[in-house]
């Protein structure tokens, strides 16, 4: 069975994937920005919410790249280990140099902390834009990390769905792969398929309005599609029983 896993942002979004009978949950902020480390009252407040599925929790700390100084890393740090004292079942994150390496040092201290508390360690899309992918894969094998989300180097998983497959095939024995970007009903269950890989992600998401978000002169709008985006229901249930769920 293939699981599935939703990119939220949101409570609401975790309360959807509990609902559509998804299998786990990566929590974000600022999902515009390409998903951001959520606040420890998001997580605690979904749990609380009768939210019982595993929430992997964003580090994060900006949008842009994942060239990290001595700062920012400090505060991915401090920030992963608050998610996972409040019940985080793991970390997704990646730290890459500015030559578009792995940063070893960086990642191995995230690895260890998620290590420290039992909890499942992630290398997110960054693994997108590393110079050298397989190489990089085989670092993270080394330093113990789990699980790496990938589009196969491409801007969808249609479009990198040879490297997908490559990747399953080389490395799958070591490392587990989810792969995500373009995942929807349609192409769901032939990409698992073709690629054997048995984790997809996505949002699901549609567009939710807010009458306040323009008035006058003033926007706060970012996406001429809505005020805000958010998982849809249905898309949820329908891309689960694609891959052969039961409601």
């Amino acid at each position: 069975m293939t699981l599935i896993e939703l990119c939220a942002g949101s409570v609401r979004d975790c309360l959807i994937a509990q609902e559509a009978g998804l299998d786990r949950i990566e929590l974000n902020s600022g999902l515009a920005l390409g998903g951001l480390t959520p606040t420890v009252a998001c997580l605690e407040l979904a749990k609380a919410n009768g939210v019982t599925l595993p929430i992997i929790c964003m580090v994060r700390p900006r949008g842009g790249g994942f060239a990290y100084d001595r700062l920012e890393i400090r505060q991915m740090l401090a920030e992963g280990q608050a998610l996972l004292r409040a019940g985080a079942r793991g970390l997704a994150f990646g730290c890459l140099t500015e030559t578009g390496q792995l940063n070893w040092d960086a990642n191995q201290a995230l690895i260890e902390l998620c290590q420290t508390y039992g909890a499942q360690s992630v290398f997110h899309r960054a693994i997108d834009v590393v110079a050298q992918p397989d190489q990089a894969i085989e670092g993270l094998i080394k330093l113990g990390c789990q699980r790496i989300l990938t589009s196969g180097g491409a801007k969808s998983i249609e479009e990198g769905r040879d490297r997908l497959a490559h990747y399953q095939a080389q490395y799958g024995a070591d490392i587990e792969f989810v792969m995500g970007a373009g995942l929807n009903v349609a192409n769901a269950a032939d990409l698992v398929a073709y690629t054997g890989i048995q984790q997809v992600h996505g949002s699901f998401k549609t567009w939710y309005q807010d009458p306040t978000t323009q008035q006058g002169p003033v926007s706060f709008a970012y996406d001429p599609r809505g005020a805000y985006e958010g998982a849809d229901p249905d898309l949820a249930r329908a891309l689960g029983q694609a891959l052969g769920k039961k409601e």
